[in-house]
């Protein structure tokens, strides 16, 4: 999928506005649209620009911005790739906004592009990790959410603040994780898929229990349906000096197709597009998509990867035997990059996947169930100076969230940046 070349333009439309103001914050509301096609811009990046904090919008464009008193003198920058960025005085700021980026056009040179294969750009980005991201230990405060959502239910929603201490580069060390903040769904559903048969396996296993005069635990049912996404864990630990899938693995360039897109931009610096494309299935997953590198200095600025997943061989057939059909997974990745004092750092990380189930009955009508699972977790404030996290405050990813908070620095749910439902 290539990103469209586009011509730079931004435009302000009349609207409402409105700024409230809480104890130690200002906050912003808004909209961001595609002046193209007048669409909203989902997860387009808000942020000051003399100061490492931001936001991203919302899957329709929507955003509140908590800005600290002490920084009510910066400059709100939007941002988004291959679209102009736009920039106004906070103090100009007394309104909603609303905020219409026309899409740019900037073409590359053909003659760059013709000197060199796209694989030169791949190895030039790899061997530039240590002078384009950070080496040095650093801290961030970060915005998680798990969702899983089934035929269009909200199953479970996880929400969570998390403080990080990444290690140096050269440090064999894991990064350290500190859970600020916990919010679970208020009003879970109840997973329906085949639940008909979850709860007769469970009314068997109590009569069974109640026989032989044993303990029977009626949330055992919940523990049998409990889909595991992964948890935190899977998205906060990102790194690209550690952390990276196979297109950017030299050991697996020759089993991808690599290609040159079209050029774009990201705050007025000219990023080429890789597109890459798996030749076949690679550990049970065949993907495809692109690599956003910086022509400057060939750092890696962003990723969109998009596949799906093989479901084994060996297990086909017993899922035929039982009646149960799942079409192959679907998923999306995308990793984002904000430079701050000359420096890339993570920004956001997306997940999401699609997966169908159906579950054959002879006499009985099919049951379907449309599962979507998705996770996200974006950097809204980086800090160089970094203090490791004591051992008994750090996240433990084999333990529940809700259990694991400590908020030993008094932050509160309405002073953060998270994503707008």
């Amino acid at each position: 999928m290539q990103l469209k070349s586009y011509v730079f333009f931004l435009l302000i439309l009349t609207s409402l506005i409105r700024v409230g103001h809480a104890q130690d914050t200002s906050v912003i509301t808004g909209q961001i649209i595609n002046g193209e096609d007048k669409e909203p811009l989902p997860f387009a990046s808000i942020r000051l620009k003399n100061h490492p904090i931001g936001t991203i919008s919302n899957e329709n464009g929507d955003f509140d911005f908590y800005i600290p008193k002490s920084k009510r003198n910066d400059t709100l920058t939007i941002s988004f790739i291959g679209f102009n960025s736009y920039e106004v005085p906070l103090a100009n700021i007394n309104r909603t906004l609303e905020i219409v980026l026309t899409p740019s056009s900037n073409v590359l040179d053909e003659v760059i592009l013709t000197e060199k294969d796209p694989l030169d750009y791949i190895r030039k980005a790899l061997e530039r990790l240590p002078q384009n991201y950070p080496q040095n230990e650093y801290q961030s405060i970060a915005y998680y959410r798990e969702k899983f959502i089934e035929n269009g239910a909200v199953i479970n929603k996880e929400e969570g603040v998390f403080k990080t201490y990444y290690s140096k580069a050269s440090d064999s060390a894991k990064n350290q994780h500190q859970l600020l903040l916990y919010k679970p769904e208020e009003n879970p559903q109840q997973f329906q898929f085949m639940r008909e048969w979850f709860e007769e396996k469970q009314e068997k296993r109590k009569k069974k229990a109640i026989k032989k005069g044993e303990e029977f635990d009626e949330d055992e049912y919940d523990s049998e349906i409990d889909m595991d996404l992964g948890g935190p864990e899977s998205v906060i630990d990102l790194d690209i000096n550690n952390e990276r899938d196979n297109y950017l693995n030299p050991k697996h360039f020759k089993k991808y197709e690599y290609s040159f897109g079209e050029e774009t931009s990201l705050n007025g610096e000219r990023l080429v597009t890789i597109n890459f494309k798996a030749k076949r299935t690679i550990d049970h997953k065949k993907d495809a998509g692109k690599i956003l590198i910086n022509t400057e200095d060939y750092a890696i600025v962003s990723i969109e990867q998009k596949g799906k997943f093989s479901i084994p061989f060996i297990v086909k057939p017993i899922l035929f035997v039982i009646g149960l059909k799942i079409q192959n997974p679907t998923f999306n990745t995308v990793i984002n990059y904000q430079k701050y004092k000359d420096k890339w750092y993570p920004q956001l990380f997306r997940w999401d996947a699609n997966v169908k189930l159906t579950k054959k009955h002879t006499f009985d009508p099919n049951e379907n169930s449309d599962i979507n699972i998705g996770q996200v977790f974006f950097i809204n404030q980086l800090d160089s100076i970094a203090t490791p996290i004591s051992e008994e405050h750090r996240f433990d990813e084999d333990e529940d969230m809700g259990e694991q908070v400590f908020n030993d620095i008094n932050l509160e749910w309405n002073e953060l940046n998270i994503i707008k439902d």
